[in-house]
């Protein structure tokens, strides 16, 4: 009988997953926004998705390697995020504007960040049941 916990790496890649998603939603709200983003977004949810199933099908280590490129896309789509911004984050700092300006962007940073941290655990406790 082929036995399929959901093990806690599992829970954590789908929470990755569904925040990668979220995030490329929050995204669509940023003022100053590239296409590399939404593009990086999209496939780090495709790599996520593709974890799980493969894991649902498989039940064996290879989805383990689509996490660690969801976790990759993920700071990838983070890290090229913010060149747009740093204008606005200057003028925000300097008191010539309002911080409703990058608002949209932090939440959007934070929620990214968030996700990459939840995949980087998910990683590294993998989300298929070790043979005991």
């Amino acid at each position: 009988m082929n036995n399929k916990k959901i093990t806690l790496g599992f829970v954590l890649a789908a929470v990755s997953t569904v925040l990668a998603i979220v995030g490329l939603f929050l995204y669509k709200s940023v003022g100053q926004q590239i296409g590399t983003t939404n593009t990086l977004l999209i496939l780090a949810a495709v790599a996520g998705a593709a974890a799980l199933v493969l894991a649902l099908v498989l039940g064996k280590e290879i989805p383990n390697f689509f996490l660690i490129a969801h976790a990759v896309l993920l700071m990838a789509a983070v890290g090229v995020s913010v060149a747009p911004v740093v204008n606005d984050m200057g003028l925000v700092f300097a008191g010539l504007y309002q911080m409703d300006i990058i608002n949209a962007y932090i939440t959007f940073a934070v929620v990214g960040c968030v996700a990459w941290l939840v995949s980087v655990v998910a990683s590294f406790l993998g989300v298929t049941p070790k043979e005991a």
